[in-house]
């Protein structure tokens, strides 16, 4: 038996499963169980189906009814007494905040500042529970920051120290590839919902622009009813052959809308990461993002930046694309390059290392 164990809540994936929290929980979970196997105890939902693979790389899989998602009045009692049945040296909370009282040392991850800066989700109470979530962040022994811009984000909202905010990246792997043979390009794609960070109204307007009419029409995942009624008080005249939206896909369905993209059109103000920019350079599709939170950071140079309140920025750029083949083919293997620098196992390795440092480190949580 190995000498240490580290807890890991993978309940996002099961209970947000297209949802941000829960795809990249889901895909850490595998990387870890890789990097580690016999070391990582994964705590899963009452009932939930495991992926069979995970069985034999994992230290145990302990279904909870409880600690409940989000609960900090009775997570951390619940959190105290499920540890003690199943002992970790570091615990692992990837989604939710950190309550108090449970009982081993926590690397928590932030993922962003929005609820701060947005007015999104329009509940209040909602609000209050993200904004109570992050500044939970404090009671872990170690943050684990999904960007250097997340980091700056805690570090102006809420009173964690520095020493204590490490950056690990997100990354990227399978299905995310590129198609066998180069796609033709149906569409430019969205991939989010109609939250006023995201931004989608300024790509709606570089499509109302006549010039427009020469790209392929916009396609839009995640937000399939609201995004009809942003259109129709944004860009009232938009022909709504323009304009299609899909559900939230699952994975194998999104590899094949990034590959055949003319672009993914990133607009938003503020990401923590910006995880569909990943992998849509990892599928081929060049990435045409804002010039905004965390984007240039996890693109790099393999993506257009564009200010994100120019919508003929947005559309021009588009435009140079259709027009461009050599243009959009440097752009895609610019892509390429920059997605394989950004995998799961590395991401996973990283997290190790803070799962490693926070057991050694003297208790000094709040």
């Amino acid at each position: 038996m190995p000498s240490v164990r580290f807890g890991f809540d993978a309940r996002a994936a099961f209970l947000d499963p297209h949802r941000g929290f829960g795809r990249v929980t889901r895909c850490l979970a595998d990387a870890l169980l890789d990097e580690a196997p016999g070391e990582i105890v994964v705590f899963v939902p009452h009932g939930a189906v495991v992926p069979a693979r995970w069985y034999p790389r994992a230290a145990a899989i302990v279904h909870l009814s409880r600690p409940r998602r989000a609960a900090f009045l009775t997570d951390g009692p619940a959190w105290a007494w499920t540890l003690r049945r199943h002992g970790v040296h570091a615990l692992h909370l990837p989604a939710w905040g950190v309550p108090p009282g449970v009982g081993v040392p926590v690397v928590a991850t932030f993922h962003d500042a929005t609820p701060f800066r947005f007015p999104a989700p329009p509940s209040a109470w909602a609000r209050h529970r993200l904004r109570s979530a992050a500044r939970s962040l404090r009671r872990a022994e170690l943050v684990h920051a999904v960007s250097a811009h997340a980091r700056a984000e805690l570090l102006a909202t809420t009173t964690v120290r520095p020493e204590r905010i490490l950056v690990r990246h997100w990354g990227v792997g399978l299905p995310f590839s590129p198609a066998p043979s180069p796609a033709t390009p149906k569409h430019v794609l969205f991939v989010g919902g109609v939250e006023v960070h995201k931004n989608l109204a300024v790509v709606l307007r570089a499509f109302a622009d006549p010039a427009a009419a020469a790209l392929p029409p916009l396609l839009v995942t995640g937000a399939a009813g609201p995004v009809r009624e942003l259109a129709g008080r944004v860009v009232p005249g938009l022909p709504p052959e323009r304009l299609s939206s899909v559900a939230t896909p699952d994975d194998e369905a999104l590899v094949e809308l990034y590959r055949h993209a003319l672009a993914l059109v990133v607009p938003s103000k503020n990401e923590g990461f910006g995880l569909p920019t990943l992998e849509a350079m990892a599928c081929g599709s060049p990435v045409l993002a804002a010039r905004a939170g965390a984007l240039p950071e996890v693109c790099g140079e393999a993506a257009e930046l564009l200010d994100p309140d120019d919508p003929v920025a947005w559309r021009n750029a588009l435009l140079a694309l259709a027009a461009g083949p050599e243009r959009r083919a440097r752009r895609i293997a610019a892509g390429l390059e920059r997605a394989a620098t950004l995998t799961w196992p590395r991401t996973a390795r990283g997290l190790l290392e803070l799962y490693r440092a926070a057991a050694r480190r003297p208790s000094a949580r709040i």
